[in-house]
């Protein structure tokens, strides 16, 4: 099934003005995850900590080149990166949201007030059952990992929470699991990234993803996310060659309590993008928590016509008159399907929001590895 993307928002991002930067301070990590974009799942990985004030360097030159609005930090393991604080807190003082990709097995409760201490702005936590971890003997089910970092981070306050995991056909089973569990902790989870699985190295004949993960039709994962959310896509990047093909699809899932009442659909996110650039003069993709003011709900959802959306708000409203004080809650999910090689070079994301800096040059940060190689990739708006 093809998805109709044809009421979803097209968003703007380009190279030059984009909410998001890229930055990659280690290659150090405590494990290998089959489809490591950074190739720390072979044999003999170069393990390196990049010098701080580098870092602070490119997320100035990023600040410059794209417009941010975003600081995203990933690896490695940021967590092992000695100078992550004094990162966060440069990228905090440079008015950025400041978001990190971990993979949670450093992240304790004390670790978290640290790093909210230093303006931590986002969370996002790398969790599958194909990464061996070696915490998980502890739990019956990846959801009871989950649930133990909705806990901490419950308790600390403050830091948005999202789960990242990537979806082939050998763990789509999984995701009902996921999504469920992700309704059920709307109150403390915002934000749930799937990505399609891919074998993005360079060649390699021994490569579990190669021999044993089958790709899953990135339609068939934002058909089932739709119906499992009651929800339509609100928007969307297309890959560069193939405008009909996304490489980013949003759900946003508006709730109350555990109940989907709603969603946002295009004409909102283009209105609450569009709002945000006029007072910023930059795009968003991080906002501070996820409960929604009811005014601004109601005056958005009256402004572009979403009249069924304004009859479940006002039936909450009448039945449940506490919801008015900011119960309701959004709930973002997000689909990566990154590029793939066709007979006219590389099929990147249009803008390549996951953008970093190499040898001076913006380049995606899936395909670093190969650019490392030699090849010649470049992005294009």
């Amino acid at each position: 099934m093809e998805i109709n993307l044809t009421d979803a928002y097209k968003l703007p991002w380009t190279k030059e003005n984009n909410h998001n930067g890229w930055i990659e301070p280690t290659t150090f990590c405590q494990i290998k995850c089959p489809g490591c974009y950074r190739g720390l799942a072979e044999k003999n990985p170069v393990r390196i900590h990049e010098k701080l004030e580098k870092m602070k360097s490119e997320i100035d030159e990023l600040i410059l080149a794209r417009n941010i609005q975003t600081l995203s930090i990933a690896g490695g393991e940021p967590l092992l990166y000695p100078q992550l604080d004094e990162l966060i807190a440069y990228s905090t003082k440079k008015g950025l949201k400041t978001k990190v990709y971990t993979n949670g097995f450093a992240l304790t409760k004390n670790r978290l007030i640290e790093l909210k201490n230093s303006g931590l702005t986002e969370a996002i936590i790398h969790l599958d059952r194909f990464q061996q971890r070696q915490d998980f003997h502890q739990f019956v089910e990846l959801n009871e990992l989950r649930n133990k970092f909705c806990d901490i981070f419950r308790e600390v306050g403050g830091v948005n929470l999202g789960f990242i995991m990537p979806v082939s056909e050998n763990n789509f089973s999984d995701l009902k699991s996921l999504t469920d569990f992700s309704k059920k902790n709307n109150d403390i989870i915002n934000l749930i990234v799937l990505t399609v699985y891919k074998d993005i190295l360079p060649s390699n004949p021994n490569s579990f993803v190669s021999n044993q993960i089958k790709k899953i039709d990135v339609n068939k994962l934002i058909e089932f996310l739709s119906i499992q959310y009651n929800s339509k896509p609100c928007a969307y990047l297309s890959k560069i060659q193939s405008k009909n093909l996304p490489a980013w699809v949003l759900i946003g899932s508006v709730f109350f309590k555990n109940e989907v009442i709603g969603h946002i659909d295009g004409k909102m996110y283009k209105y609450f993008q569009q709002r945000y650039y006029k007072a910023k003069k930059k795009y968003f993709i991080t906002i501070k928590g996820n409960k929604i003011k009811y005014k601004s709900l109601i005056w958005s959802v009256l402004r572009n016509g979403n009249f069924k959306m304004f009859s479940n708000i006002f039936k909450v409203a009448i039945k449940n008159p506490e919801s008015i004080k900011n119960k309701l809650r959004y709930q973002m999910i997000l689909v990566i399907d990154g590029p793939e090689m066709t007979s006219k070079g590389w099929n990147l994301c249009e803008g390549c929001p996951d953008a970093m800096l190499y040898n001076n040059k913006l380049v995606p940060s899936c395909l670093l590895e190969r650019i490392k190689g030699g090849e010649n990739i470049l992005i294009e708006n």
